[in-house]
């Protein structure tokens, strides 16, 4: 034996440093140093670039769940702030504006919180709270799908150990014990929507054997498709976010002033008093018809909105493009849309006018005669023809020879009537006190009598002369009612569902005996799956003695 070989007997971690080349070969070390495993070599992983590290760095920061909580927060208040401040093309923002202090209008309108949905920053946070969900998704689907794909039919007692719900029992019979354990782990949690769609993702039943130690597990499985609804709702938010991103960026807002008899196809929106007032076209032409102000005393000639129970616009939509004529009723809480665009009241003018009038015409000198009601519809009266409403003054003035208004209280009012026909002419009607002031004119003699009869106004229906109706244009928003409808249905499924999980485990003992363990598991309401656990414990033959002390029997299960 060489020197060589001596030392690396001595020392064999040592060999290395010490060894000294020798032609001699010692054969026990070689075939020791041939059986010896080898490790294999690590695959050669290239480093990654400062860019693409921070390219990592910030995908995940930007799918983390914290930051995603945060940022859809900060979406949650800017919501807020665009519904509790009035916005620009909205009534009643140019009073709104001038009440805020000097340093308020600077800060909003920096801030953009004057205009919020149509500003590059809230845009922007769509987009990322957008990303956020994606990235997340991607991120934590795979481990989701394994639920669905790949459940674990293979447990052994450490696993058994693990579980929040759990029973062991000692069983002999182990044939009867398991069928009367699977009929009562059926009935409990197969659900009923399997009868019409029996697949494994609602409900399932895998029985695998383990040839190493002979047990056996039983996989009794419902619902496994709850652990994929957390994406639904991931969907549905981005149907909303993609909406409301789409109105943001071709959307607007404006303000319509509606007279009857009159129609318009533009509607213009407001923005602060240095900004030009901005006109926007609709594809479509509306006609009003008739305006109505349900009064809760029409006795006071009182328009405001302490006295007034409802709003009634009534439009005809004029769509040449598709051919169409479609009548509306908008009314307070009951807004109208078309063609993305939606209708609702907004203000009324506070001028007095009216929309139906009670005359009568009453030979010279006589106090009464035959009583009419009359409105913007033509009405059928004998001897005179078919009449209707043309206009009504609250408080007339006399200007030029033209009547006018003097202001829109009900001081001295007059309706404006249209004789139709083939002698069509104009008929003005006072009330009493008025005709005794201003019926004597000659130039009025001729505009109050029909033949030896005179018009007398008794009472007419009080309404302002015109409605103000808030007009916004959203092409998103169908898709975010689409998306919201989306969100509940997912919402849903997430809360009222859940994804539950029983296993049998069956394994033979040294001593001959076996021993049965059922171990349980929910993502979600665990008081109502431990009842069913339960009840499928009390199933167990009274033959099957439990391997667990009675004072820990409830125990396990908690």
């Amino acid at each position: 034996m060489g020197d060589a070989t001596f030392i690396r007997l001595i020392t064999p971690s040592m060999a290395l440093s010490v060894e000294t080349p020798s032609p001699v070969t010692d054969t026990d070390t070689l075939q020791a140093n041939q059986s010896a495993p080898q490790p294999s070599p690590k695959p050669f992983k290239p480093r990654k670039s400062q860019a693409e590290r921070m390219l990592d760095a910030t995908l995940r920061f930007l799918s983390s769940v914290k930051v995603g909580v945060f940022l859809l927060a900060v979406l949650i208040v800017a919501s807020v702030l665009g519904t509790v401040i009035i916005q620009k093309g909205t009534s009643g923002f140019t009073e709104y504006y001038a009440s805020l202090l000097p340093a308020e209008r600077e800060l909003y309108e920096f801030l953009g919180l004057l205009d919020i949905y149509h500003t590059r920053w809230f845009n922007l946070l769509l987009l990322t709270v957008s990303l956020n969900i994606v990235l997340a998704s991607i991120d934590y689907f795979p481990a989701a799908w394994r639920y669905v794909r790949k459940p674990i039919v293979k447990v052994n007692q450490a696993f058994i150990n693990r579980q929040p719900f759990r029973h062991v029992a000692h069983v002999t019979d182990a044939a009867t014990v398991i069928q009367t354990l699977k009929a009562r782990a059926e009935q409990e949690l197969r659900p009923l929507i399997h009868r019409w769609l029996p697949i494994s993702a609602v409900y399932r039943v895998v029985e695998t054997v383990n040839p190493r130690d002979g047990s056996t597990t039983i996989l009794m499985e419902a619902h496994a498709w709850n652990r994929l609804t957390a994406y639904a709702v991931h969907a549905a938010l981005l149907t909303i976010f993609g909406g409301a991103l789409v109105g943001g960026l071709f959307g607007h807002k404006g303000t319509v002033r509606m007279v009857p008899g009159q129609a318009a196809n533009t509607f213009v929106s407001f923005g602060a008093p240095d900004e030009p007032v901005r006109e926007f076209a609709m594809p479509f032409t509306l006609v009003c018809t008739d305006i109505e102000q349900n009064l809760l005393d029409p006795r006071k000639p009182d328009l405001s909105a302490p006295n007034t129970l409802d709003w009634h616009t009534r439009v005809l939509i004029k769509d040449e493009q598709r051919g169409v004529e479609i009548p509306a009723h908008i009314h307070l809480n009951h807004p109208f849309d078309y063609r993305g665009y939606r209708f609702f009241q907004a203000s009324f003018d506070n001028f007095g006018s009216a929309r139906t009038v009670n005359i009568e015409l009453r030979p010279a000198g006589s106090q009464t005669g035959t009583a009419y009601v009359i409105g913007r519809e033509p009405t059928d009266i004998p001897g005179l023809g078919r009449v209707r409403l043309a206009d009504f003054i609250p408080d007339v003035t006399f200007q030029g020879g033209r009547l006018g208004s003097a202001s829109g209280e009900y001081r001295r009012p007059v309706a404006i009537l249209d004789v139709l026909g083939d002698n069509p002419r104009q008929l003005y009607a006072f009330p009493p006190e008025g005709l005794a002031t201003l019926g004597n004119a000659p130039f009025l003699r001729a505009k109050t009598e029909v033949g030896d009869l005179r018009l007398v106004l008794t009472d007419f229906e009080k309404v302002s002369s015109g409605h103000i109706l808030q007009v916004q244009y959203d092409p998103g928003v169908t898709t975010v009612y689409l998306g919201s409808a989306m969100l509940i249905v997912a919402l849903w499924l997430v809360f009222f569902f859940a994804h539950q999980r029983l296993w049998l485990y069956l394994e033979p003992l040294p001593d001959g005996t076996l021993r049965l363990s059922l171990a349980g598991h929910t993502n979600r309401n665990r008081p109502a799956f431990e009842k069913r656990f339960q009840s499928i414990v009390a199933a167990l033959p009274s033959a099957a003695g439990s391997a667990l002390p009675p004072d820990r029997q409830m125990s396990a299960t908690n």
